[in-house]
């Protein structure tokens, strides 16, 4: 291979390799002038490259084509000068067009106006910017933007939080796939001329009082325009697309800031905005009592011996079920690791059932007023449950009912009930005609939430894939207190056919009463055949429809020649086969309940997240239930 620079004399060439390079085509190269021109001359078939030692010898070699005559070759002076003359008509390449790009700067100065990071901006719509960068065209028109937290004032929220001039929320919105990463927290971008004026905004994790911060404005008038903002809050909104290209939230967070997101100053520890709301916490939860193991006599080993009986000191996070009914959560909390230590409901016959299954708690047959004459250190747990009576906030509930207002009077009973308890976690479930068709209520329940301080998550959860064998969709609300780390919802336990995560697949009415006792309690077949008509079979691997108060339309056996018995509907419901019912209104217990799969996947989620939280160790969990 002979490399040829333009400035430099060519290496000659033989006599042979000449001819050859007279015979090749000829390419027409075009390169900008400042660029040294390279020819490289390759031959794979040639081996001159190799040698000069053949190139005379060989007479066959030298034998000219036919139709070519001797002067038809060029001489190395002659191509060298051929290069040099060839370089002078080479055509400039036109230069690319600069591409459009930006550049994170510094600051930008406007007038008397510095835009850097840091500060922060109230924009023409109304909302607000925390800068995190000036981004800057470049090749452009060379306009300014900005990037940053985008916030929102709290009366603006539709009733979520609650109404206080100057404070405001950060409002995020994010993919599933971000949710699912952990992501909490994601930035806007506006132009300058977006901006309306230079503003402050204090970051901060404390709680919000009427003297958290002294002005000086003489009215609300001036305060409003002038004074400085306050920031304590994320809401956090995951949006997903569904088949029919329609996007919709598919939850919601109401998120405290932490320590960390709070500007230098403004930051409180989280042990004290955990003390402050409710004392001193046990890690690892309130509820402790000693096991103590056996001696034994280990007969492994050749010689007999004696293991000395040990006794080790065991916490547990405790628990309250408030309108608890036949107990469905609590199964489901005891299964999970919880120490169920009290609830209560006014249903006679519910509280009955409940308290034959869990003998060790106080099971109290009571309204909520009732109930919360009880002492405050009887009130106090790690873990709050509240289940107010649903039926008017269901999508089958259509024609006003005299219970009506007391049902309502239940969703805002849960502040006495937060305000007395003083939990760390608290979770709620409802229908799920609370989001569809009842929203306003539902904002008032996180305003409550949001009022004492709690970060707060919502969504529509399908039952179906933590285990339960219905076409069950519930709203699940999970709270956590200041200071406190708010869990996420459990990771589906099942799934469909094919499903990425190779989950087990949801499970159907075959599965979840096929293997039951014939003799097993509550499980009447004979009643079953004389309190239905014929009617269509079916194929029983399929989930069934939604368990209700009255047995819910469309159920029955899938044999089609009975009703499900009410140990067939406690199993749909996910109750294990010990638990027990008495009293009348037996399946109006059952499908009011809670599934229990779903309350135990809740709350063991829950638990692992406060023993993280606390730096415990995971606790083994025997379920007696």
């Amino acid at each position: 291979m002979v490399q040829l620079i333009r400035g430099r004399e060519p290496s000659p060439l033989t006599l042979r390799r000449r001819r050859h390079q007279h015979r090749r085509p000829h390419h027409t190269f075009r390169l900008p002038s400042h660029v040294a021109v390279t020819v490289i001359a390759d031959d794979s078939d040639s081996d001159t490259l190799m040698g000069d030692s053949d190139s005379e010898d060989n007479d066959d070699g030298d034998e000219l084509p036919q139709g070519y005559a001797e002067d038809d070759g060029m001489t190395d002076e002659d191509f060298a000068q051929w290069l040099s003359n060839s370089a002078l008509f080479i055509a400039p390449r036109n230069a690319r067009p600069q591409r459009n790009t930006r550049e994170v700067v510094l600051q930008f100065v406007s007038g008397n106006r510095t835009y850097k990071a840091g500060k922060s901006v109230e924009l023409h719509d109304g909302t607000f910017l925390r800068i995190q960068e000036v981004v800057r065209d470049v090749g452009g028109d060379g306009g300014v933007s900005l990037r940053g937290l985008r916030l929102k004032r709290q009366e603006e929220m539709d009733g979520l939080l609650p109404i206080h001039i100057n404070e405001l929320c950060w409002v995020i919105d994010m993919s599933p796939e971000e949710a699912e990463a952990g992501l909490t927290t994601n930035t806007d971008e506006v132009k300058l001329s977006e901006v309306k004026r230079l503003r402050i905004i204090h970051l901060t994790n404390a709680l919000f009082s009427d003297t958290t911060y002294n002005d000086g404005f003489a009215n609300d008038n001036e305060r409003l325009e002038e004074g400085h903002l306050f920031c304590r809050f994320k809401y956090i909104r995951v949006w997903t697309t569904t088949t029919s290209r329609k996007v919709r939230i598919i939850e919601q967070v109401i998120l405290a800031l932490s320590s960390d997101e709070a500007d230098s100053g403004f930051a409180t520890h989280s042990e004290t905005l955990q003390y402050d709301w409710r004392g001193k916490t046990r890690l690892g939860g309130s509820s402790v009592h000693q096991e103590t193991s056996a001696a034994v006599i280990d007969l492994s080993q050749s010689l007999a011996t004696e293991v000395p009986a040990t006794s080790k000191t065991v916490a547990r996070y405790t628990f309250g079920d408030s309108f608890c009914g036949a107990g469905g959560i609590s199964c489901g909390a005891s299964q999970a690791g919880l120490a169920i230590k009290w609830a209560f409901d006014k249903c006679v016959n519910a509280m009955n059932t409940y308290r034959l299954n869990f003998p060790t708690a106080i099971g109290e047959t009571s309204d909520v007023a009732d109930f919360l004459t009880n002492p405050l250190v009887f009130l106090l747990v790690d873990i709050l449950h509240l289940s107010p009576p649903c039926q008017t906030f269901s999508p089958a509930h259509t024609i006003a009912a005299a219970t009506d207002e007391a049902n309502e009077a239940c969703i805002f009973a849960l502040r006495e009930l937060i305000s007395k308890s003083k939990p760390r976690i608290v979770t709620m479930e409802e229908t799920a005609g609370l989001v569809n068709r009842h929203s306003e209520f539902l904002f008032a329940t996180i305003h409550t939430f949001v009022e004492f301080g709690y970060s707060v998550r919502w969504k529509v959860v399908n039952c179906a894939d933590y285990g339960v064998p219905q076409t069950r969709e519930r709203v699940i609300i999970i709270a956590a207190g200041p200071g406190e780390t708010l869990p996420s919802f459990p990771p589906a336990t099942h799934g469909p056919a094919g499903n990425i995560k190779f989950l087990p697949l949801y499970r159907t009415i075959h599965d979840a009463i096929s293997s039951i006792p014939s003799n097993a309690a509550n499980h009447d077949i004979h009643r079953a055949y004389r309190s239905t008509i014929q009617k269509v079979p079916f194929n029983p691997h399929i989930q069934a429809k939604t368990i209700t108060c009255n047995g819910g339309e469309g159920n029955y056996h899938p044999s089609g020649e009975r009703s499900f018995t009410h140990r067939e509907m406690a199993c749909l419901q996910t109750f294990p086969p010990r638990y027990k019912f008495c009293g009348a209104n037996t399946v109006k217990q059952i499908g009011n309940a809670v599934p229990p799969m779903l309350a135990r996947a809740m709350f063991e989620h829950i638990r692992k997240s406060l023993e993280r939280a606390d730096g415990v160790a995971p606790r083994e969990v025997i379920s007696l239930l």
